[in-house]
């Protein structure tokens, strides 16, 4: 790397030479995968010369620290040049949608549909926004218009059935998942869904098999909690119990399993048991105790009585 030497070299380099050693510099590492140096590099070359050619760099190389906060102004300053910035624009809104500015997000692919209306990822991008404006109509209209321009685009179809899942569409999420499911039928999130959709429609052999598959794949996912409350939903609470019991054999510190355990515990009149999970629970996480507020109240309302029994002297 030559930033050292190009700063405090032998002579007294000319400008662009100095900028044109930065910037190349900063070049290589980028592609040796040393980000952080390219951000000084590109960071100290645009202080001899500003440019938008370096401008872009330096925001590529933030975007790929996943530091969209610095990005956000080298876009913004790159997408409002005269020159034809698309790929900057989208750039610009995926930025904006990270860090949910989705009144900008919505601005900026509303302005690159006005000049690209078929540019399929523009139309994700304005989804994403109207979903997170809670305007999810108009997010399912843009979806799907992308999505006949790109059938194989899988953010887009599933932004789709999860936002058909925020509006009860379980039969419509159904249909984008299984086509999810079809490309990669080993991904956590999309079996996640469609056993979700399974279990809103009453299919709960196939949510539970969906359910333990996901488990297959990751034994720490949270989607147990839903696999234990369909065992208990379809009362088969020998196999919850099983579940929790082995859940917190592997995460031991994992406050809600103890809490669903207390209570199947306590629907099978193990009190104590149940009692013994509520405590431990809220000693993991204390504040979810107002969460718990209501629930297993005949067993809070014993529990002194128990651990007086524990401890008659009262220590």
């Amino acid at each position: 790397m030559g930033l050292l030497s190009s700063l405090f070299g032998t002579g007294k380099p000319n400008p662009d030479s100095q900028y044109n050693t930065l910037r190349d510099d900063g070049i290589r590492a980028m592609q040796m995968g040393e980000v952080p140096y390219a951000v000084k590099c590109f960071s100290a070359a645009l202080e001899i010369k500003h440019d938008l050619q370096t401008l872009s760099l330096l925001a590529e190389a933030h975007l790929r620290m996943g530091n969209h906060e610095a990005a956000l102004p080298l876009l913004e300053e790159i997408s409002q040049s005269p020159e034809d910035t698309l790929e900057v624009d989208l750039l610009l809104a995926q930025a904006q949608g990270h860090l949910k500015r989705y009144e900008d997000e919505r601005k900026t692919t509303a302005a690159i549909l006005s000049a690209h209306p078929e540019e399929a990822r523009a139309l994700y991008l304005a989804a994403e926004a109207d979903h997170g404006l809670k305007d999810d109509f108009m997010a399912i209209a843009h979806l799907t218009q992308c999505l006949t321009l790109r059938a194989d685009y899988e953010q887009a179809l599933l932004l789709r059935a999860q936002v058909l899942a925020s509006m009860g569409q379980w039969n419509e999420v159904l249909a984008d998942v299984n086509a999810l499911v079809e490309k990669q039928a080993d991904s956590e999130d999309y079996l996640s869904l469609r056993a979700d959709a399974y279990a809103a429609l009453g299919r709960y052999d196939e949510a539970i098999a969906d359910y333990e598959t996901v488990r297959t794949l990751n034994p720490f996912t949270d989607s147990v909690l839903r696999l234990g409350a369909l065992y208990e939903q379809t009362t088969r609470w020998d196999k919850a119990l099983q579940l929790y019991d082995e859940v917190i054999d592997l995460r031991p510190d994992f406050a809600p399993a103890y809490k669903a355990r207390g209570g199947v515990k306590h629907h099978l009149k193990d009190e104590a048991g149940a009692a013994e999970d509520l405590k431990r629970s809220l000693e993991i996480a204390p504040e979810s105790a107002k969460e718990l507020e209501g629930q297993f109240s005949n067993i809070e309302n014993r529990m002194d009585d128990y651990y007086k029994s524990l401890n008659p002297m009262q220590f």
